[in-house]
């Protein structure tokens, strides 16, 4: 009779994966930006980020038939090029700040002069690391050539008293790494 103790499907296999290393947990991680243009204060390089999208990955694909059924053929890279990031507000406004000084070093507000290449494709990466129980660091993913593309609206009211602000940056990026630490 066949031993099915290594099949994905058996207690044996979730006992030795999961139970022994544990579950990756997705309130577990930290948000780091690299080190960006001069006009941008940097006096950090992080803010606690309350959620965040991982990038997604696929294929740019091409059909062939030379016989038989079509294959759908990879040709390349194709990367989901935003990650949402929600941060909370302090009451200084430091992440706004940072977010709109970033994003006005990007385009001239006076003169809509394009930056991107100066600022964005030789120092703007933003790393997500995934975090163990202890928070030790467990996967990376560096996303090249990030920038915050968008800020959605802050909703204020008088009866979000007991609520406090968050702000949601959309990031666009050109490609992305992943690396398990």
């Amino acid at each position: 009779m066949p031993s099915f103790s290594n099949h994905p499907s058996s207690i044996d296999y979730f006992k030795e994966s999961f139970i022994k290393n544990g579950l990756a947990r997705p309130s577990r991680y930290e948000v780091q930006f690299s080190p960006l243009a001069s006009s941008i204060d940097m006096t950090r390089d992080s803010f606690p980020a309350e959620s965040v999208t991982l990038p997604s990955r696929g294929f740019n694909t091409i059909e062939e038939q030379w016989y038989g059924p079509t294959r759908i053929i990879p040709i390349g890279s194709k990367y989901d090029s935003n990650v949402i990031i929600t941060f909370p507000v302090s009451s200084n406004q430091d992440e706004r700040t940072f977010f709109e000084d970033w994003m006005d070093a990007l385009i001239d507000v006076d003169t809509e002069q394009n930056k991107y290449g100066t600022i964005v494709s030789t120092r703007s990466d933003i790393k997500i690391y995934t975090l163990d129980e202890f928070d030790k660091q467990t996967s990376k993913y560096t996303l090249y050539e990030a920038y915050p593309s968008n800020i959605f609206p802050i909703s204020l009211g008088a009866n979000m008293f007991n609520d406090y602000t968050r702000i949601q940056v959309q990031f666009e990026y050109r490609s992305y790494t992943y690396s398990k630490i």
